[in-house]
């Protein structure tokens, strides 16, 4: 198992969500028909990314959880579905954020809290790729 130990000004832990085969820049080129993601984006089936783990060390514990991740085609990347799947969020708030260039947030947040079907899931927020670290770091403060 692979889990970063590194403290955030959320005061929490970071676990990393790693798809099983990790995805390689010709993977990610969402102009190339033929890349992982075009296949994954045109056939829901292949979105069922397995991961290395979806265990997070004393997770009972957590009763707030931050998810963040990249949109792809307006929605959550494949590989945080299956995270979501796997874990209960019972008991738990959680803040849903993400990182596009261009895309809205749209109804990914929703759509995780969906699949979830357990925890206080927040509307979200929406970070463009050229945030700064005191944007996002004001933001978790709102939180609070």
């Amino acid at each position: 198992m692979w889990q970063r130990q590194k403290r955030h000004i959320t005061g929490g832990t970071l676990f990393e969500i790693e798809p099983a085969e990790s995805y390689t820049s010709d993977d990610l080129n969402y102009s190339d028909p033929d890349s992982r993601v075009s296949k994954e984006h045109d056939d829901e089936s292949l979105r069922d990314v397995k991961l290395k783990t979806t265990d997070v060390s004393d997770w009972s514990s957590y009763t707030t959880v931050y998810i963040g991740y990249p949109i792809w085609w307006g929605e959550a990347a494949w590989p945080v579905n299956a995270f979501v799947r796997a874990n209960d969020f019972s008991g738990k708030t959680v803040i849903p954020f993400c990182t596009s260039a261009s895309s809205p947030l749209g109804s990914s947040a929703s759509n995780l809290a969906k699949l979830a079907t357990t925890g206080d899931w927040k509307e979200g927020q929406r970070f463009r790729s050229s945030a700064n670290t005191q944007t996002v770091e004001d933001w978790v403060k709102q939180q609070a």
